[in-house]
């Protein structure tokens, strides 16, 4: 019966991705209705998968608490401040008014702001242990973060025009490029596996990875 009903979700994946594919290269009315009305489907999927996200978050942190396992008061933290945003948007009927910024700039911001703080001392520390210019690789890696990393800083400018400028040519020679080359590798990656999951060969987004 299970491998029925998957079967069953691979057709209609197949079908649905072919239809979405051929609505980008062909235009017909009606291909473009029901590409509209399969967009429309997986608006209301995608919302019923963030409530379905939310109840099991909610249990979990529930089952936390009631446990008292380690962590627990986050735990409360956490649904403190979940509960707090969903009253505040049902009261207000809007994720724009007043007192939903109020709490976002006043709670949520300065605590990411305090988070990125902290993480700039472990991105430091990794550099330094990966900057040691242990053999020549490392010692052009370590030569080229320098001139990169003085061409953002406004120090760079100041000591001396030139530092920036050296700057920009290892950005645009070597780090540009670099990251064209690994946003094409991506690229190729993302139609792969998008390939591999219409064409059914792909069994994890169907529940299949036990097999």
């Amino acid at each position: 019966m299970v491998s029925i009903w998957r079967r069953a979700a691979e057709v209609i994946l197949f079908i649905v991705a072919v239809t979405m594919l051929v609505d980008f290269v062909v235009e017909m009315d009606m291909l473009q209705n029901v590409a509209t009305d399969l967009n429309r489907w997986a608006t209301i999927i995608a919302a019923f998968a963030l409530g379905l996200g939310a109840y099991s978050l909610l249990t979990r942190h529930i089952r936390i608490i009631s446990r008292k396992s380690e962590g627990w008061p986050y735990s409360i933290a956490m649904i403190g401040t979940m509960t707090v945003f969903l009253l505040t948007g049902f009261i207000t009927r809007s994720i724009t008014s007043d007192q939903y910024n109020w709490i976002y700039s006043t709670i949520i911001q300065p605590i990411s702001s305090t988070m990125y703080g902290m993480n700039a001392f472990f991105i430091a520390s990794a550099s330094y242990r990966a900057f040691r210019a242990r053999n020549w690789e490392a010692a052009l890696l370590l030569v080229a973060a320098i001139f990169i990393m003085l061409k953002n800083a406004p120090i760079g400018g100041v000591i001396s025009p030139t530092l920036p400028a050296i700057g920009k040519v290892f950005w645009d020679l070597a780090g540009a490029t670099g990251m064209r080359g690994i946003l094409i590798g991506i690229g190729i990656g993302t139609l792969a596996l998008s390939l591999r999951i219409i064409l059914a060969q792909e069994k994890t987004p169907l529940g299949g990875a036990e097999e």
